[in-house]
Parts: C-alpha cells; structure tokens; sequence
C-alpha cells in the first residue's frame, strides 16, 4: 500500500452541512448573547441569603418547570466551557435554582472560588446589592447554622 492511500485510511474526514455548521454558529452566539444579560440580571436580583434559606415546597408543575430551566442552563453552560459565553457563571446559575440534594455542596465550591466571588460580588455591588451569603461546608458530623 502506498504512503498516499496509508494516509487517505487513516485519516477522517467529517463533513459538516453548510447550514447545521450556521444553526452551530447562531445557536452559539444566541447562548452567549443570552446569558450576558440574563446570568447578571439573576446574580443581582436573587436576595444575599438565596444560597442559605430553606427551600420552599413548590407545586408539582412548578418543580418540573424549574428543573427543566435548571438542566437546560447546566447544559448550556458546560457547552458554553467550548464555546464563546460565561459557561461557568451559567453552570452557577442552573445549578442554583435546581432542588436538588448536592446543591448546596457544588454552588458553596462555585461561590467560594476566589474569582468567580469577586466577579459576583462586584457585579452585585455596582447594582447596591450586598454580598451572597456562601453555604457552609459542611463537616461530617457536625451541625452547621445560620
């Protein structure tokens, strides 16, 4: 077998339809125009104890509305790690407004990273807002209060 066709067989070649390679482009640029308005506007709007309150019993639908809004943002964000847009800030926010038990743990990591605070927090001071108050790690068998 010659060189040239050693390559041709060993390589692979993926073509992408012109237009699925323009829905990728706009979708992209959808995701990042949308979450440089709407990651800010929740980061400012949410009260400073939203991450240390009891949760609140919901309605059915209104769980399964929040969980879907939650998941479709955790996804986005992490598509948004690749792709131009505040993926980790969009992987906060999904991951804040999602009911689910490990919540806490993952958002208090999030939120105690040292520059993902100071972002947050000078977006939330420049709109006179206080600091969010971080969920305590928590220490096992030790009981942690606000």
């Amino acid at each position: 077998m010659d060189k040239a066709r050693r390559l041709h067989v060993v390589s692979v070649h993926y073509d992408v339809a012109p237009q699925l390679e323009a829905a990728l482009a706009v979708a992209s640029v959808l995701m990042f125009l949308g979450t440089i308005v709407a990651v800010p506007i929740f980061l400012v709007r949410i009260p400073d104890d939203y991450f240390v309150r009891e949760s609140q019993q919901r309605s059915l639908l209104r769980r399964f509305v929040v969980t879907l809004v939650g998941l479709t943002l955790v996804l986005v964000g992490v598509v948004m790690l690749v792709l131009p847009g505040q993926g980790i800030l969009t992987i906060l926010v999904g991951l804040a407004i999602l009911e689910l038990p490990f919540r806490d743990r993952v958002v208090g990591r999030f939120l105690r990273n040292p520059r993902v605070r100071t972002a947050i927090d000078e977006l939330r001071r420049k709109a006179g807002k206080g600091s969010l108050r971080v969920p305590v790690e928590a220490t096992p068998g030790i009981a942690h209060h606000d």
